[in-house]
């Protein structure tokens, strides 16, 4: 990895941290840090095209909420901000997620996916009315699927 994947790497785990701790009230910053991304990305073009894939993401946690899955006390702004660093990273730190097959990608999204929102909950930034084990099910399965479409999808718009 590049110095550059490196650097951003460090700063998500940073953001991610950021982001699920701080919740609404430190918004402002994950916002900044976004920036800071722009200002320093190799590749602003690219990054912007990716985007709305942040939307397709925090859809996803919507149904998952609207279903009862997920509750929290007031709207995550923080959540759609938090979707928008982690997009960002599957065109840079997360690139090597590309040389996966599929059954790898939807193993690890599988399993990171839903751990970072079992972290999530750990943090009490976001409540799991059905539970440890049912909700760390659905999330394992959502994302053995979310994950690889995002990855085909951000390699192919970063075209």
């Amino acid at each position: 990895m590049s110095k550059w994947q490196w650097t951003q790497l460090v700063a998500f785990e940073g953001f991610w941290l950021l982001a699920v701790a701080g919740q609404n009230p430190w918004a402002w910053l994950t916002g900044a840090l976004l920036l800071v991304h722009f200002t320093f990305t190799p590749s602003r073009r690219a990054d912007l095209r990716v985007l709305w894939l942040a939307a397709l993401g925090l859809g996803v946690d919507a149904l998952l909420t609207l279903g009862g899955v997920f509750e929290f006390s007031h709207w995550p702004l923080w959540l759609g901000l938090l979707w928008v660093g982690f997009v960002l990273t599957l065109g840079h730190s997360l690139v090597w997620l590309r040389r996966f097959s599929w059954p790898w990608l939807a193993l690890t999204g599988a399993g990171a996916g839903a751990s970072s929102y079992i972290a999530g909950w750990k943090l009490d930034a976001v409540v799991l009315p059905l539970g440890f084990w049912p909700s760390a099910l659905i999330l394992a399965l959502i994302w053995s699927g979310l994950l690889p479409l995002l990855v085909v999808l951000d390699q192919r718009l970063r075209r």
